[in-house]
């Protein structure tokens, strides 16, 4: 990838890095650790882990629902890894952008507001039923309740989080790098900046195409095995794989054309995948145990296999070639 293409990149994508966060409620208790070791004749305390969950064993769940449908329906699939996590000074993680093709952008903004929204309401809820949480835990945990685990309510607000912050993908070339430094020691950092980035985009394509081609692979193996008479053998296929399936080659377009620069072979397997989908309109179809049924497997596996077959012959090269 050269300046120009990553230039491209820098206008057709935009990072994006999604955090949240809620105060998980566990907490160890030292305590009841130490009793424990009594109980159980440990010599050493240290050796056990006891917690507690004060704010109850579900109080979390809504929180976390919120969250993981944003990531795996939104914020995963529209988008690509770009930048690792990384650690801060204090050793905690922090969460890395990942590239959203512009064409996505909205789409995903949308569904982050609607996100936020609903996660706030129930922050706004769980905050107004915190005084009887407290006295639930009071009441359940027994001996093992210490007031000074909870934190006052102002305090409480601030351990939520539900973040979504947009950044521009760098550009580079001669006086994009405003840094006063000599003009090779500019080179040097514009050039290493370059490879970065293509390996980035070299990763994107090794784990969207590559990503891709598993999941083909998978439904064409249970396919090809599937056993109507005998389930449990093996051929036992879901749904949610055809599921899965379409969402991948509904955001394909979008990452190919704003990332991949219109790879030809990702064009070409989007268009056959589109036209073999199209014909698995019931996946109960596919289950038919009559001959009809087993022609039916055989024409999609074949299909199946076929539309990926381009992208295996370019993918090794495309994904662990060389720098250009």
């Amino acid at each position: 990838m050269d300046n120009k293409m990553n230039n491209t990149l820098s206008q057709s994508a935009t990072l994006v890095r999604f955090t949240a966060k809620h105060p998980s409620g566990v907490k160890v208790d030292r305590y009841l650790r130490d009793r424990l070791a009594v109980d159980v004749k440990t010599g050493d305390a240290r050796l056990l882990n006891v917690s507690k969950n004060i704010f109850g064993v579900n109080a979390n769940k809504y929180f976390r629902r919120i969250q993981n449908n944003f990531r795996n329906n939104y914020y995963y699939p529209l988008t690509v890894a770009w930048d690792d996590n990384t650690t801060d000074y204090d050793g905690k993680v922090v969460t890395g952008y990942r590239l959203c093709p512009n064409t996505n952008l909205e789409r995903l903004q949308d569904a982050m507001d609607k996100a936020k929204t609903d996660y706030f309401k129930e922050v706004k809820n769980f905050l107004k039923q915190y005084p009887k949480i407290v006295e639930q835990s009071k009441r359940e945990l027994g001996q093992a309740f210490d007031e000074d685990d909870f934190p006052h309510v102002d305090d409480l607000e601030a351990k939520f989080k539900f973040d979504f912050e947009l950044s521009l993908v760098p550009s580079f070339g001669g006086s994009d790098i405003r840094i006063n430094v000599s003009e090779k020691m500019q080179q040097r950092i514009e050039r290493d900046a370059v490879k970065r980035a293509n390996k980035n985009v070299k990763n994107i394509f090794k784990l969207t195409v590559g990503a891709l081609v598993e999941q083909v692979d998978h439904i064409v193996d249970k396919l090809e095995s599937y056993d109507p008479k005998n389930k449990q053998k093996g051929g036992f296929f879901k749904d949610s794989s055809f599921d899965k399936l379409r969402q991948a080659v509904d955001v394909l377009p979008a990452i190919n054309s704003d990332i991949l620069g219109n790879d030809k072979d990702v064009t070409d397997a989007h268009q056959k995948l589109c036209g073999v989908l199209a014909q698995v309109n019931s996946i109960d179809s596919l289950r038919d145990e009559t001959e009809l049924g087993e022609g039916k497997r055989k024409q999609v596996a074949d299909e199946l296999a076929d539309s990926i077959g381009s992208l295996k012959g370019s993918f090794l090269d495309k994904a662990f070639g060389g720098d250009k």
